[in-house]
């Protein structure tokens, strides 16, 4: 920044001295104006060091500062200016001199412009100065230089995995001679995925410890520049976190989890890269489930799922659930993220009917067609047959009624000549049961 010398001693002299030849001239004192004082030392506008211009100096903290899409620029503004001029000229060299004509490029009454004009990756130089509503103007600022930067920086070099452990994953990498300021570091799960951003560092070295134990990633480092531009990607190269006895797996993933009448079901996912030996499903009444009371546990499974028939109180799909990976070393995993099961009415299952009844001596035998189940459906779980000894048998007039798993049953120890009027249900897991089968009955024999 420069600062003129102050003139007002000087000015103060000379106006004396005006006095002193007025005197000895006329005998009587008669004082120039301050005006054609001022007017004998030059232009007000012109002279940033006369007494009556209130601009004495340059616009103070002058910076241009080079962006991707413009050149920012600062300063800090004067009590006594109403507007600033920001001039800018192509910079030829490196000297503060070698740059080509100067113009103005804008008027602005605060203490920032944003050149957005300027051309792409061409360097300019920049200043500015002050004035106020009556012509003053101050010193220029020393000259800034900025550019609007579209050029990334060369990509790093020598990607090396030095090191892998349970720790992470180390790497290296040469700079590749460019204007760096940074390097940004990408993984992906093999060349082709889409990367993921590990981290950013100054130096020329980064340790991964975010991966997942046991997977193997692809990397890759970049270069970025001081206003952003980011190189092309350096060579690629591969590393894995280490798997030890001490190593926890990932937490499961639940996916389905739903609860169709009093059936509950529950599935997750488990990632294949640290193996697991058992999960432990744990249950409570609020989505922070706490694994640490044994109250809430509910039961260790060695697959991927749960299915159990759950009590009839309503209360029961208030639960949320949430699951724990365990491997054979004792190691647990974080609990997955609770979920409340879906819940939905239990649907009842399709009817059957008979294709054959036969009497026997003292019997019935009865055979009827097997029930099947859609995906998602409850599975069948048996048949229940009713008998009566009077027609249009129901369940509620039945005089007697049996569960099987099977398409058949032998009805014994009936009396001979009497005859016995049968009906038959589906059961499902769900506890469902259908409406029942048409009737058929059959007269047993001595």
């Amino acid at each position: 920044m420069s600062h003129h010398p102050r003139l007002r001693p000087t000015v103060v002299a000379s106006a004396a001295a005006v006095v002193v030849l007025a005197l000895g001239f006329t005998g009587t004192a008669h004082a120039a104006t301050p005006a054609a004082a001022a007017g004998s030392l030059g232009s007000i506008g012109d002279d940033p060091d006369q007494p009556d211009n209130p601009l004495y100096d340059a616009p103070e903290g002058f910076m241009a500062t080079s962006g991707r899409e413009a050149v920012s620029l600062s300063w800090s503004t004067l009590s006594a200016a109403t507007s600033y001029e920001v001039y800018r000229a192509e910079a030829e060299g490196t000297g503060p001199d070698e740059v080509g004509p100067y113009e103005r490029i804008a008027t602005v009454s605060t203490g920032s412009y944003t050149d957005s004009a300027a051309d792409p990756d061409v360097e300019y130089a920049y200043k500015v100065r002050a004035l106020d509503d009556a012509g003053h103007v101050s010193p220029y600022t020393e000259p800034q230089r900025g550019t609007v930067d579209t050029v990334a920086p060369f990509a790093p070099r020598d990607l090396t995995r030095t090191r892998e452990d349970e720790r992470g994953v180390t790497l290296t990498w040469r700079s590749g001679d460019s204007d760096a300021v940074k390097y940004v570091v990408y993984r992906a799960e093999s060349p082709n995925a889409p990367r993921t951003k590990v981290g950013s560092t100054t130096s020329l070295t980064l340790r991964d410890t975010k991966g997942e134990a046991g997977l193997t990633y692809t990397y890759e480092v970049r270069g970025v520049d001081a206003v952003g531009n980011e190189s092309g990607a350096s060579n690629l190269v591969t590393g894995t976190r280490t798997v030890t006895a001490a190593t926890a797996p990932k937490a499961p993933v639940l996916g389905n989890a739903s609860l169709v009448g009093r059936r509950l079901t529950l599935s997750w996912t488990q990632s294949p890269y640290v193996p697991v030996s058992s999960y432990t499903v744990y249950r409570a009444k609020s989505p922070q489930v706490d694994i640490t009371d044994p109250a809430n546990r509910v039961a260790t499974v060695s697959r991927t799922e749960y299915t159990a028939t759950v009590g009839e109180d309503q209360g029961e799909r208030d639960y949320y659930y949430a699951v724990v990976a365990t491997t054979q070393h004792s190691v647990s995993s974080p609990a997955s993220t609770a979920v409340r099961p879906t819940y939905s009415e239990a649907k009842r299952p399709p009817a059957t009917e008979f294709y054959d009844v036969k009497a026997g001596a003292g019997s019935v035998r009865l055979a009827w067609y097997a029930v099947g189940y859609g995906s998602g459906d409850s599975p069948v779980t048996g048949y229940r047959v009713y008998r009566s000894t009077s027609p249009r048998v129901t369940k509620e007039n039945a005089e007697f009624s049996d569960v099987t798993s099977g398409t058949e049953y032998v009805d014994r120890g009936l009396t001979a000549g009497t005859t016995y009027y049968y009906a038959v249900a589906t059961l499902n897991a769900d506890g469902q049961e259908s409406v029942l089968s048409p009737e058929s009955s059959a007269t047993p024999t001595a």
